[in-house]
């Protein structure tokens, strides 16, 4: 079962996707959809906010338990997605694998909610943008996109333990509730179509148990 969480602020929602994560270690494949309860920064782990953050920012932030870069939230659906490295037959040296892993169910679910989704290397918009503190300025190869405009639809960051791996991706709807600029050192406006975040979570369900037979709530 995929849940669909009421918004939240980013302290508890951080908590909430570490959970999801201990419950892959113990064998469980569980997910949720869920929104903020107004603007958030979610950084990535290994961010300094000194660094990445525009001095003065009234916007709050957390740090993420994933890696990548910094994210505005408030305006976004965010997914997490956790699993066992057993179900997926990996191990946590095996980054690559695990994430091919993890997103395919995404890019999926994307896709059944009308979003046409790829990963930017089975594209030309792969390495489009500037590398900067944003996580939606820049497309690396594993980023999943609009195949033909080069968008950025999803931005993902990863966590491996030895037994499980976790997922926390972020896909805009709509625009976002304060200007990027005044918030992220050079940011890039992280928009996105709007849509019902429900479809997103059935879209989910229905990839997981396309994969799995053991979707836990």
């Amino acid at each position: 079962m995929v849940t669909l969480d009421p918004p939240r602020d980013g302290f508890t929602n951080m908590a909430r996707d570490e959970a999801l994560l201990l419950q892959a270690e113990h064998g469980a494949v569980v997910a949720r959809v869920y929104s903020w309860d107004g603007p958030w920064v979610s950084l990535g782990k290994f961010q300094n906010p000194e660094r990445d953050l525009l001095p003065g920012t009234t916007v709050p932030h957390v740090r993420r338990p994933t890696g990548g870069k910094a994210v505005l939230h408030g305006h976004d659906a965010t997914i997490a997605l956790a699993m066992p490295l057993a179900s997926i037959d990996c191990t946590f040296r095996d980054v690559k694998r695990a994430y091919r892993a993890v997103i395919e169910p995404i890019t999926k679910a994307l896709n059944l909610c009308g979003l046409a989704a790829v990963l930017a290397e089975e594209t030309s918009h792969v390495n489009r943008g500037r590398r900067t503190a944003d996580c939606f300025a820049f497309n690396s190869a594993n980023d999943v996109v609009d195949p033909v405009t080069g968008q950025k639809l999803c931005g993902c960051a990863l966590k491996l333990t030895d037994l499980a791996v976790l997922v926390q991706a972020s896909i805009p709807n709509g625009h976002p509730l304060v200007d990027p600029k005044t918030v992220l050192r050079e940011a890039s406006l992280n928009t996105g179509p709007e849509w019902d975040a429900s479809h997103l979570r059935d879209a989910l369900e229905q990839s997981l148990r396309y994969n799995f037979d053991h979707v836990s709530a």
